[in-house]
């Protein structure tokens, strides 16, 4: 899993914070669930003693945005992501936008092996871990006895109608799918349906809250889910573009074409956007 999506992966699909706010509007307009998923993963908490935050994969501060008000009142938010660029200056104007103070450190997860025992009452990690799987128990290491992590993250069956005209596409182009797409893989490394399960050996206590929901856009509006599609371009054809890159033009043509036929026929197109959210309490240190 360190090495399934490189650092240049990452940073082609997450680095332009104007491309992921589109994103994440694209999200709320066609979504069938109309809760916040931030809200519903703090929802009945008391925060009002939270000091120390630390926020991994941060980014531009998702996540943060619905902190304002709920921690105690000099809290200091700590943001971690492997993408600079721009996130650092928005990610710290997010922080002081809801009353706190913010650092922001550029680098990878595993950086929190050097972080010391015990000395966050906040850890979160939204639509990341994933990437990072193997670092729960540090996550269970640098959080305080009384603490919370938050962690919200995919069903594996994400976006399944459309990476499954993937395969579909690589044929028409001349090539052969893979046994495992890795944007399968990446979705399988923690997801709702393996969280607990690998949450469980280093918390006491493990809290899963699904958020089942759906993307559907109608037919006069499948430029819309193109455009989402577009920005995990890096993610879905993650198999074609690391080995045949001279490839990944023509891919794209099928991929969307294929889209549009699914709209004419069926007069929509659905997709799967199932979420969870995991509470996690009494970190086990081992």
């Amino acid at each position: 899993m360190k090495e399934l999506y490189s650092h240049e992966d990452i940073r082609k699909t997450y680095e332009i914070i104007r491309e992921h706010k589109l994103t994440r509007s694209i999200i709320q307009r066609y979504a069938v669930n109309s809760l916040d998923i931030r809200e519903v993963a703090l929802r009945a908490l008391d925060l009002s003693r939270v000091k120390t935050v630390l926020d991994l994969g941060c980014g531009y501060g998702f996540f943060v945005e619905k902190l304002g008000g709920r921690l105690h009142k000099d809290a200091m938010i700590l943001g971690l992501d492997a993408v600079d660029r721009e996130n650092r200056a928005a990610f710290l104007e997010t922080v002081e936008a809801q009353g706190y103070r913010g650092e922001f450190i550029h680098a990878r997860a595993d950086s929190i092996y050097e972080m010391s025992d015990s000395c966050f009452d906040l850890v979160i990690a939204s639509y990341s871990l994933y990437f990072f799987p193997h670092i729960i128990g540090e996550i269970a290491r640098v959080l305080r006895e009384g603490g919370i992590f938050i962690a919200i993250t995919h069903s594996r069956h994400s976006l399944k109608e459309v990476t499954s005209f993937v395969p579909k596409c690589m044929e028409m182009i001349g090539l052969t799918p893979p046994s495992e797409f890795a944007i399968n893989r990446l979705l399988g490394a923690f997801s709702l349906e393996n969280g607990h399960e690998m949450l469980d050996p280093h918390f006491g206590h493990v809290e899963r809250i699904v958020y089942p929901n759906n993307l559907l856009f109608p037919l006069d509006q499948a430029d819309a889910c193109i455009d989402y599609l577009e920005k995990k371009k890096f993610l879905i054809f993650k198999d074609v573009s690391e080995n045949h890159p001279q490839k990944v033009e023509d891919m794209l043509s099928y991929f969307h074409t294929m889209i549009y036929d699914h709209a004419r026929i069926h007069g929509e197109i659905a997709i799967t956007k199932d979420d969870a959210v995991f509470r996690c309490r009494l970190p086990l240190k081992k």
